[in-house]
């Protein structure tokens, strides 16, 4: 056991020189993963294991939380032929996809979804699966995403970035079949260019605090659109959005930014989600005459716009997780359906044949409270 000792003890002088602040390295990612690659050779450097070899006829495979590191994931996948999804999580060994060479023969692989994988830093030779329509990374701060969506597979359809690092040169070329793109919670770039991603529908940006500008909007014909805690999101930008089908904003001013701009429809669909104001009021000026379905969810607001009535063919109201409001205002005569979940003042409001708001529900053909 000496030599567990002496590992055990090298670990914890690499941690104690990080307390001290004597350990320089370039940021604390690196730092992390250098006591890491010092755990990983403590718990698995002198251990002897198989290969991992499944069936070739697999077409589902999913790895999580083990000790597979580069060259036994390359094994792993060389043969799978019928493979069609890839899932991955929690595996602080790996640093690298396999090469070109060994993914190019998983010919019918077409989702592949990446998580907690905190030392990953290549996607490898992932371009050369060709067949690949959708991908997801979710938490992989040390990926190195500099050479672009160019190192992505040509016919990629869908693409989700969940708390990642994403340069601004990304989106510069490449991808051109993308229909979906979905960023949460991703930091380090002002600006990204889409113009070019012309078969893109449905675009979703979240949590983005550095994000000042889209460039190329005015090229894209979307069809769904959610823009949730962007606050420098340039109002500029914010005019050039046109929305086919759904909107999901968590800002009022966003919102009436958009419903005000020249040439904006407002869509069948539109929706306030995570809405931290007191109160909300839509812009008197803006045609509501298209809205079928209205969302208002997680928001802070004291009660709901006044201005609803306005909105006259629509048929859907749904206020989920909204824990202030407490009455309803006038409601348009077209409504047909409104759902009420997790709101308990509302709810009580609404409870028939006594409540504030009942009177204002009682006709509506479908009535959801939860």
């Amino acid at each position: 056991m000496a030599w567990m000792d002496a590992d055990m003890s090298r670990a914890e002088n690499i941690v104690s020189a990080i307390e001290r602040e004597e350990f320089v390295i370039e940021d604390s990612i690196n730092a992390w993963i250098c006591c890491h690659k010092e755990k990983m050779r403590l718990v698995y450097g002198r251990s002897i294991g198989l290969p991992l070899v499944p069936p070739s006829e697999l077409t589902y495979l999913h790895l999580s939380s083990c000790s597979i590191i580069d060259g036994a994931l390359a094994v792993c996948l060389n043969g799978l032929t019928s493979l069609r999804t890839f899932s991955v999580s929690e595996i602080m060994t790996l640093t690298t996809l396999p090469s070109e060479e060994v993914l190019q023969h998983l010919t019918k692989l077409d989702k592949l979804f990446i998580k907690s994988c905190w030392c990953l830093r290549s996607l490898g030779g992932l371009r050369a699966a060709t067949s690949l329509l959708i991908v997801t990374l979710v938490s992989c701060p040390s990926l190195d995403l500099s050479l672009g969506a160019d190192e992505m597979p040509l016919y990629l359809e869908k693409l989700t970035i969940f708390y990642s690092v994403v340069a601004s040169n990304f989106f510069c070329s490449g991808l051109p079949h993308l229909t979906e793109l979905n960023m949460i919670s991703c930091r380090s770039f002002a600006s990204l260019s889409i113009g070019h991603l012309t078969f893109l529908v449905s675009l979703q940006l979240e949590d983005l605090p550095d994000l000042c500008f889209l460039e190329g909007l005015s090229s894209l014909q979307l069809q769904k659109v959610t823009l949730k805690d962007v606050p420098k999101l340039n109002m500029k930008c914010i005019s050039q959005f046109r929305v086919q089908k759904s909107l999901t904003v968590s800002s009022p001013v966003i919102l009436n930014h958009m419903l005000t701009a020249k040439g904006f429809t407002v869509p069948e669909s539109l929706s306030l989600d995570g809405c931290m104001e007191p109160s909300v009021s839509f812009d008197e000026s803006a045609n509501f005459a298209s809205v079928r379905h209205l969302i208002l969810q997680s928001c802070a607001m004291r009660s709901l716009p006044g201005n609803l009535k306005c909105m006259s063919i629509l048929t859907r109201l749904e206020i989920h997780t909204c824990p202030y409001i407490s009455s309803l205002p006038d409601l348009p005569s077209s409504l047909q359906h409104i759902s009420v979940l997790n709101c308990k003042r509302l709810k009580e409001s609404c409870q028939a044949p006594n409540g504030e708001s009942w009177p204002k529900i009682a006709s509506i053909r479908w009535k959801e409270f939860m």
